[in-house]
């Protein structure tokens, strides 16, 4: 016994020394590389071990860095901006115990996962084995697959972990911090950023670096419009909270001037529709129920949306209603091309399905694999190369339909119809407050991700709109997870007693 303890024990510092070496071999030819998408994937991979021995601080360290980060690696130039790939492998690292607890038949403490949460890990299943079936190549595999599900983890963990309520109150806490926290960036890159990019005089381009803490790119295009999505949430949650009476009156107008003020420095034309679609679907309840205590609510939530429209339209684009609407229909609807594209948010979609039927189901029903629409002739996906310039990849519908197919996209879409379904049965259940509030506010960050899937491809391909999802859907498995322990509490009791 001696001897085998012995034996075992010199193959595994072999083992131990062997890889050990073989890791700062790697680790050196990637720090001689001076390449900053390897250096970041290897600084995250490093912290990310450490920290998955406790996964809470990887999901505090995801969420500020993922959303709270982006701009100032973003101004600190292009070699910085890719540090964000190390949160990104952080956040993909989270998968790990995520996983195991998922899995884990002999857990005592094992946890409700609501059926939309299954529906996302099967989408997981499905697009790597529809890619593997049609291997285009390795590095497309990883690629898409980094792009698509680097905010995955967050999800299953905020899911599948021994989450408390306290640790979701921080949290929410921490994503109201960030969020007020476009108002400061956004005055930056207003007065600061956007006379660099030509002043007022450059219109929409030159506006476009007004994108918060999600990232200024002073040449080219910022995510300003996931900026909006996250500061309207945010308002959101506010609002229905106060709504409920859970907070006081003047709280709630403090915060909202904080956070819809952002809305007032860019040209964002987005925001004319997502603040009526906010209005409809956080409101439609009580209009049906009370509309003489409502309705002024949401004809101030109109006047609102038109004054947003007249500030972009008179002084930022300095143009009139009638020429805005005339050019933003030709570069969605008629057969002008998007940006520097030949196609937009409309004939992408009739080119895909130009291009796709029955004489190819294989394609039609299970797509190109992973990656295959990302990019250009030069960095992107094999079928991207095929069509230059053609921005087959423009919107998230389009990705997913090149990339995995119709029978993706219905498995995509079946997780936020889903989530909806299961977030309306806990409204009807429950009688906390908070809760309800929560649960609308929810479904409204449903409602623009939907909507986002005509808009652009930041769904499957941005960092901080996956987190922004991630979170909503984490958020909503929770609730649902909480209710029904609370439920089994009382039964349990109810027998005692």
């Amino acid at each position: 016994m001696m001897f085998a303890r012995s034996s075992q024990s010199i193959w595994f510092k072999l083992m131990f020394l062997t890889v050990a070496t073989l890791l700062a071999l790697s680790f050196s030819l990637v720090a001689v590389t001076a390449n900053p998408i390897f250096i970041g994937l290897a600084v995250g991979l490093i912290l990310g071990i450490f920290l998955l021995a406790d996964p809470k601080k990887t999901i505090w360290l995801v969420i500020t860095l993922g959303l709270a980060a982006p701009a100032i690696l973003d101004m600190g130039g292009h070699g910085l901006s890719r540090v964000s790939w190390a949160i990104s492998m952080m956040a993909i690292l989270l998968c790990i115990p995520s996983v195991l607890h998922l899995f884990d038949l002999n857990s005592k403490e094992k946890k409700h996962i609501p059926l939309f949460i299954w529906m996302a890990v099967f989408f997981v299943i499905y697009a790597v084995g529809s890619t593997v079936f049609k291997m285009h190549s390795i590095g497309e595999l990883f690629g898409g697959f980094k792009r698509y599900f680097q905010a995955f983890g967050l999800m299953l963990a905020l899911v599948t972990l021994a989450i408390s309520r306290k640790d979701i109150n921080s949290w929410l806490k921490l994503l109201l911090t960030i969020a007020l926290l476009q108002l400061p960036f956004a005055l930056f890159e207003r007065f600061v950023l956007v006379p660099l990019r030509g002043g007022m005089a450059a219109g929409g381009q030159a506006t476009d670096v007004v994108a918060g803490t999600m990232g200024a790119n002073l040449q080219g295009g910022s995510p300003n419009s996931i900026m909006v999505i996250f500061i309207v949430i945010a308002f959101v949650f506010i609002f229905s909270r106060w709504k409920a009476g859970l907070i006081p009156l003047s709280r709630m107008f403090l915060l909202s001037l904080m956070l819809l003020f952002p809305l007032f420095l860019g040209e964002t034309k987005v925001v004319v529709v997502l603040l009526p679609l906010m209005g409809l679907v956080l409101l439609r309840k009580d209009l049906v129920q009370n509309p003489a205590k409502y309705l002024p609510v949401l004809f101030g939530l109109l006047v609102l949306t038109a004054l947003l429209a007249y500030v972009y339209v008179y002084i930022m684009l300095d143009s009139n209603f009638t020429e805005a609407m005339l050019g933003t229909i030709a570069y969605n609807v008629d057969d002008v091309g998007y940006g520097t594209s030949l196609l937009n948010r409309t004939t992408v979609m009739s080119f895909w399905w130009g291009l796709h039927g029955w004489h190819d189901p294989i394609s039609f029903l299970f797509g190109h694999g992973l990656g295959s629409s990302y990019g250009s002739a030069f960095d992107g996906g094999h079928i991207a190369q095929m069509y230059v310039n053609y921005g087959i990849g423009l919107t998230t519908i389009s990705s997913i339909l090149w990339d995995l197919g119709l029978v993706g996209l219905t498995i995509y879409v079946s997780i936020f119809i889903l989530t909806w379904i299961q977030i309306s049965r806990l409204w009807k259940r429950t009688s906390n407050p908070s809760v309800k509030a929560d649960c609308l506010s929810i479904q409204v960050g449903i409602s623009f991700t939907l909507l986002f899937l005509f808009y652009s491809d930041s769904q499957v391909n941005l960092l901080v709109h996956e987190i922004i999802i991630a979170v909503l859907l984490g958020y909503a498995a929770f609730l649902i997870q909480e209710h029904r322990n609370a439920l089994n509490q009382s039964k349990a009791q109810a027998i005692f007693v």
